[in-house]
């Protein structure tokens, strides 16, 4: 287990695969959770609001991805603070690429042995 970072591993692959379920399941238990994204619409507070808006974006006819190139890790027992810089990728269903710079941050928290999103922000730098 690498820590906090498996929770930006782990978030990026469901959202590669369009997985509500996955993506959800990357999310801290009960209503408390929150994400926002990169586009001015892309804000949700609450599992049903973040449900809806992560379903919305899974219909996009394009994928999204990510991997962490340096991070920061602020931990504090069960809960981190977790930044990282990352490059991002986008797949069109026709098979196109492309990448781009990604910024993820927020708040986990260890539940079990699973590091959980409470609040997840990724955003394209400009």
């Amino acid at each position: 287990m690498n820590g906090p970072l498996d929770a930006v591993r782990d978030l990026s692959e469901a959202f590669a695969s369009r997985d509500l379920g996955a993506a959800l399941a990357c999310f801290a238990a009960g209503d408390d959770i929150g994400y926002a994204g990169s586009e001015k619409t892309e804000t949700a507070s609450g599992r049903d609001a973040v449900a809806v808006l992560l379903g919305e974006v899974f219909l996009r006819s394009e994928a999204y991805a990510w991997t962490a190139d340096t991070a920061t890790v602020h931990r504090y027992g069960d809960h981190a603070y977790v930044f990282a810089e990352a490059e991002g990728t986008v797949r069109t269903d026709t098979g196109e690429a492309e990448s781009f710079p990604y910024r993820v941050s927020g708040i986990a928290e260890l539940s079990g042995a699973r590091w959980l999103w409470r609040h997840f922000q990724g955003s394209e730098p400009a």
